[in-house]
């Protein structure tokens, strides 16, 4: 007796009405009987386990989801800029979070992670430096801005931003990382450094202008074990008292 095929498309649609099931499957999401399959056209016999995968945490995930608690940012409906985007942690924390649309931007190539390609709220900008944006890549006004870079400082990073139109009180969350804001061979892990890491950010980025409203160490360690910092800014708002 011939088993009955069905085409995967459509019993993801049964499975997660709420979402586009052929992109769901072409980004890997998908699984069947355990094993991922991209073609929507496939069929699958009746009786098979067909489930939305979960997908792997990444390491930036934790640090950004801590800082939007921790200093009180609503991200719902707003227009995210992710500068250094890589695989893409912050990026998906802050489609999780209710951005409406993230430009995921890193002068990599082949980081971002296919289902993050494939969600049509991401604007993928890879191969792209921070100092090449422009309004016609960026033609949007940005809300929400995070910042994960690697061999330059945050600092750096934020005096590039004038370069596309960001909203008179945009937030920005930025990854202090010592080693670079120091310009250091080696990640330095002791207090002061840590200390004087935060300092030379703040200075950086108010000088870019922004308003630096908190900080906070990261809950999860970098590469190799460095300790990093969270630091939250907001344009266009008097400095807060110290």
């Amino acid at each position: 007796m011939t088993r009955r095929l069905r085409r995967l498309g459509d019993l993801v649609a049964e499975l997660d009405p709420g979402e586009d099931p052929d992109r769901l499957v072409a980004s890997g999401e998908i699984e069947v009987d355990g094993l991922a399959v991209t073609n929507p056209e496939a069929r699958v016999p009746a009786g098979a386990l067909v489930r939305r995968r979960r997908p792997a945490s990444l390491r930036g995930q934790a640090k950004l989801s801590a800082a939007l608690a921790a200093f009180g940012i609503d991200v719902t409906g707003r227009v995210a800029l992710d500068v250094g985007a890589a695989a893409g942690g912050f990026t998906r924390v802050l489609l999780e979070a209710g951005a409406r649309r993230v430009y995921a931007v890193d002068a990599g190539h082949g980081q971002l992670l296919g289902s993050l390609r494939q969600d049509p709220r991401v604007v993928n900008l890879e191969a792209t430096n921070v100092a090449d944006l422009t309004p016609v890549l960026v033609p949007e006004l940005i809300e929400v801005v995070s910042i994960d870079v690697s061999y330059l400082s945050l600092s750096a990073a934020a005096a590039q931003l004038d370069r596309i139109r960001l909203a008179p009180r945009a937030d920005l969350v930025g990854l202090v990382k010592p080693m670079f804001e120091l310009r250091r061979a080696t990640a330095p892990i002791d207090d002061a450094s840590l200390a004087d890491a935060l300092a030379a950010a703040l200075a950086g980025v108010e000088a870019a202008g922004w308003t630096v409203v908190s900080s906070m160490a990261s809950p999860v360690l970098g590469a190799r074990g460095a300790r990093e910092l969270l630091l939250h800014a907001r344009r266009g708002v008097a400095s807060p008292p110290r």
